[in-house]
């Protein structure tokens, strides 16, 4: 009778798919899981205010829209060379994208892991008034609709 069934060394094979179910646990517990970034809340109203969607429009096209925007709203040749590529706000993942988790990302951009060692080169725009990054905030959600 073979060890393993005397229960004391594993089946063939077993320590191989253990070890691949371990390591792939392990990726999935450092990749998937959501980052740790401050809870925050936009001022009442202000993400459905059409003002400040607006104004939030006005940001985006002033310090944005070179890398994030279209051509029309004079996204730059060079953002086609970015290495992760600049999220494009139209797609309908950022319809469901929490507000706050945005916020962090304008305020903290490439600053903070996994975005530095990525080789992200987004600014951080801690320094803008907590009104403006909410109101860009605002925008982007309402791209995405």
């Amino acid at each position: 009778m073979n060890a393993w069934r005397r229960g004391g060394i594993a089946p063939p094979g077993a320590r191989r798919a253990c070890a691949c179910i371990l390591v792939g646990l392990l990726i999935f517990t450092a990749c998937g899981q959501p980052f740790d970034y401050p809870a925050r809340q936009a001022p009442a109203g202000l993400l459905a205010d059409l003002t400040q969607i607006d104004a939030g429009w006005q940001l985006f096209l002033e310090k944005c829209a070179s890398c994030h925007g279209k051509p029309s709203e004079g996204r730059s040749p060079r953002a086609a060379f970015f290495t992760p590529p600049a999220p494009d706000f139209t797609e309908e993942r950022y319809r469901t994208t929490a507000p706050d988790y945005l916020y962090w990302r304008i305020e903290v951009g490439k600053t903070v892991e996994p975005f530095r060692s990525q080789g992200s080169v987004m600014p951080a725009w801690g320094t803008l008034p907590e009104r403006e990054i909410w109101q860009m905030v605002a925008y982007l959600k309402a791209r995405a609709e």
